[in-house]
């Protein structure tokens, strides 16, 4: 990784870095190689990003893993009885994993949304879960996750609500229980991206 300081407090990383599949047990150990521009502005959250990757799951097979996860979801009873994943012992039940791979998905927009060139974050733990019955077919998930911030070693709680059907943009809110800054409070500072539309919090 190289990184780019100016003096108008800008901060740009460029990285490459290889792929890997998110379940160990899918097989190839390596998908593709990615090269990555990441912009940071006056310390703010939400950096730019700019990704190009090479070598990764085609789109008919990402297509059809979407399916099969979509399918699942829907089967499950409702609400889910789910206390915590992983347990207590680091373990997750292959039956929740699908469970844990859509949360993970919902996270990573509350963790990138967080991000700064100082803090950043990984999902411990989801700590509650609940699906929700749509009157379309769109998955309508809410639960609640830990999220570790590395520098400072917290761990917060995040209340995210997400709706996802295969082949559509994700759609996130969440609320994350934690004093925030007067200009995070305020709502109307920039970050150093541009919001997409899709995501939004409570």
């Amino acid at each position: 990784s190289m990184f780019q300081v100016n003096p108008k407090k800008e901060c740009q990383v460029d990285l490459v870095f290889t792929t890997d599949h998110y379940n160990p047990e899918d097989g190839e150990e390596h998908l593709g190689k990615c090269s990555a521009r990441v912009f940071f502005r006056n310390q703010k959250p939400r950096p730019a990003i700019n990704v190009t990757c090479t070598r990764l799951i085609e789109k008919n097979k990402r297509q059809q893993e979407d399916y099969l996860l979509y399918k699942h979801m829907k089967q499950l009873k409702t609400p889910l009885d789910v206390v915590s994943i992983p347990d207590s012992h680091g373990h997750i039940d292959p039956s929740l994993r699908p469970i844990w791979d859509l949360a993970f998905l919902g996270s990573s927009y509350v963790m990138w949304e967080k991000t700064t060139q100082f803090l950043h974050y990984y999902m411990a733990q989801i700590s509650s879960v609940n699906q929700w019955k749509t009157n379309d077919d769109a998955i309508d998930f809410d639960y609640t996750v830990l999220l570790h911030e590395f520098s400072t070693q917290e761990i917060i709680p995040c209340r995210i609500h997400l709706v996802w059907y295969p082949g559509k943009p994700l759609k996130v809110k969440y609320h994350c229980q934690e004093l925030p800054t007067p200009e995070e409070a305020s709502g109307t500072e920039e970050g150093s991206a541009v919001v997409p539309t899709e995501l939004n919090n409570f």
